[in-house]
């Protein structure tokens, strides 16, 4: 019991900030707000057909992203998988995005496949939101990829790029998103 009661201190004590941090925290800037809100709304279930006639027979008809936020909008929780006539039949990535307030900067993370994982930084930039990770693979590999994304609406356009060693991005896979009903 006394452990149980020590722990449960531990507990109160880490999510006890003192009152000076919590009068002095402005939160996440407009445009994470304005991100989480836009992505996260009517359920956030986004949909991106895939070309007729794509070379791989393992590509679904269409990808589909769902988003929810969390946190009182600080966090927000995603997940892209794969339709086929309408019906999810797998699962590519789970990500977690979130306003990190220490640093005072939207942090992105992705976990996919047998053990890849990717980190990086999202920011708001000439009108567009602006993405860059870093890949790892199982045995340590990495890469890095970009992303360049437009809100509109109910429509969500992604351009995504490979990164060079020397910073030179690569156009590979520009896509529109519309956002579904649930």
């Amino acid at each position: 019991m006394r452990l149980l009661h020590g722990l449960l201190g531990l507990c109160l004590v880490a999510f006890a900030a003192p009152a000076a941090a919590q009068a002095s925290a402005s939160g996440p800037p407009d445009w994470w707000r304005a991100h989480v809100e836009f992505i996260s709304r009517d359920g956030g279930v986004w949909v991106s057909p895939n070309p007729p006639g794509e070379n791989d027979p393992d590509q679904p008809d269409a990808f589909a992203m769902e988003w929810r936020a969390a946190y009182g909008g600080h966090v927000l929780i995603g997940r892209l998988y794969g339709l086929e006539d309408g019906r999810e039949v797998a699962e590519y990535w789970t990500f977690r995005e979130f306003w990190h307030p220490g640093e005072r900067r939207a942090i992105v993370q992705q976990w996919g496949g047998p053990g890849l994982y990717g980190v990086g930084e999202s920011r708001w930039e000439n009108g567009e939101g602006v993405l860059e990770q870093t890949f790892w693979l199982p045995d340590g590999r990495s890469w890095r990829e970009g992303h360049r994304n437009r809100e509109l609406g109910d429509t969500y356009i992604t351009h995504a790029f490979d990164i060079s060693e020397s910073g030179e991005w690569t156009s590979k896979d520009p896509r529109t998103w519309r956002r579904t009903a649930r």
